[in-house]
């Protein structure tokens, strides 16, 4: 057998595997927006997640949760208030922050968006052993928590 035959077999490196499995999460949620006419795109959606656990973060909050600079968060969240999905209000105790609120349109889209994204997640792990699932998950957890000490942490 040829090695060239041999790396064709092989797993891929776990990074190219998680940004491929991700694009393709991502591909199947926005067909389905597309299907539905919703005007959020799929890099809105972490945005929304984290407003739908916890409303009233700051710009800051998300740009670390979602892993993304600043400038990326400010373009989301501008777009997504020209659809009258967030709102920014000064925040009272520093006035130098904005906290990000849904608005009742952007609560609503959780009913809507949040039960496809678990339908494609369920079908990508179709026919796949639930203990399996999970032990993958929690490995995914892992490193993703070694990932995180090893971020600068901003100040």
């Amino acid at each position: 057998m040829d090695s060239t035959a041999h790396d064709r077999h092989e797993t891929p490196p776990l990074i190219f595997l998680t940004n491929r499995i991700g694009r393709l999460l991502a591909n199947a949620i926005r067909d389905y927006m597309r299907e539905e006419d919703a005007q959020v795109l799929p890099q809105h959606m972490g945005v929304l997640s984290d407003l739908w656990v916890r409303d009233g973060l700051r710009q800051q909050d998300l740009a670390i949760s979602l892993i993304k600079d600043k400038a990326t968060i400010a373009r989301s969240l501008r777009t997504l208030e020209e659809q009258n999905i967030v709102v920014r209000i000064a925040d009272p105790d520093d006035k130098r922050n904005k906290r990000i609120y849904l608005t009742h349109k952007g609560k609503s889209l959780k009913s809507a968006l949040l039960p496809r994204a678990k339908q494609v997640q369920r079908e990508a792990m179709a026919s796949i052993r639930e203990e399996d699932v999970q032990t993958c998950l929690n490995v995914l957890e892992q490193i993703y928590e070694n990932l995180k000490k090893l971020r600068p942490q901003p100040k």
